[in-house]
């Protein structure tokens, strides 16, 4: 997770540096056979939008190296993936959303350019270069938000898995030891018959010896039989 935050980290550190764009167009101009030398305001205009969109790239590039980071934890961790993975996905998709938010208004600045009659057809074409980019740019960005949704899905069905696992063997066991406790209360019942000596309803006289051995006996045979009725029988396990 550090290297995916360090890369969102990193492109919002680019950010800080509001002039590194526009130097860049500036020594276009001051180039003798640059486009935005000879044309007029709407080449420069472009190529301000252009650089903008440019710029963007890293930011989308960083929140993919952050969904993959997420991806290949969670796909190796499952279940005990991180407890707050969650809250990290949806923080990712609340940063995706605002980037979106802030990157409609410009295509739609874009478009209002592309249909505006007092710019050329040359600078049109690339317009509609520019206001590609951006669709593709804003798509890419919901298709990385519906990747957070599904991880979190993801996440919830590997933990919803692992406490049906664990339900399921808690029954289990539960099934298993019900006869052993099922015997345990009829031999603490203290049942006696007409001479005084403790029986056991069904099974007999209780002694050290013949009633230890009748219990497990009977125990082990009863848990047993259940045992093969679900693995083999009814194919529950």
């Amino acid at each position: 997770m550090d290297d995916a935050e360090l890369g969102v980290s990193g492109v919002r550190a680019r950010g800080n540096d509001a002039t590194e764009a526009f130097d860049a167009i500036a020594e276009e101009i001051k180039q003798d056979c640059s486009v935005l030398r000879s044309g007029n305001a709407p080449w420069l205009l472009w190529r301000v939008v252009d650089v903008i969109v440019d710029d963007m790239q890293p930011i989308l590039a960083a929140f993919r190296a952050r969904l993959q980071w997420f991806t290949a934890h969670i796909a190796r961790r499952r279940a005990k993936s991180d407890n707050d993975v969650e809250k990290k996905l949806l923080w990712t998709r609340v940063e995706l959303e605002w980037v979106q938010r802030k990157v409609r208004p410009i295509s739609r600045v874009v478009r209002q350019m592309i249909h505006d009659k007092t710019i050329v057809g040359d600078v049109t074409q690339y317009l509609e270069d520019v206001e590609d980019h951006l669709e593709t740019y804003i798509e890419e960005l919901s298709r990385s938000i519906g990747v957070c949704d599904s991880l979190r899905d993801q996440v919830r069905s590997f933990r919803d898995r692992e406490q049906q696992g664990v339900v399921y063997v808690l029954a289990l066991v539960t099934t298993m030891t019900t006869p052993l406790q099922l015997l345990a209360s009829m031999y603490g019942m203290n049942f006696i018959d007409d001479s005084g000596k403790p029986v056991v309803p069904g099974l007999g006289r209780l002694d050290m010896q013949r009633g230890y051995c009748l219990f497990w006996g009977l125990g082990v045979a009863i848990v047993s039989a259940i045992y093969i009725s679900f693995r083999y029988v009814l194919k529950w396990m």
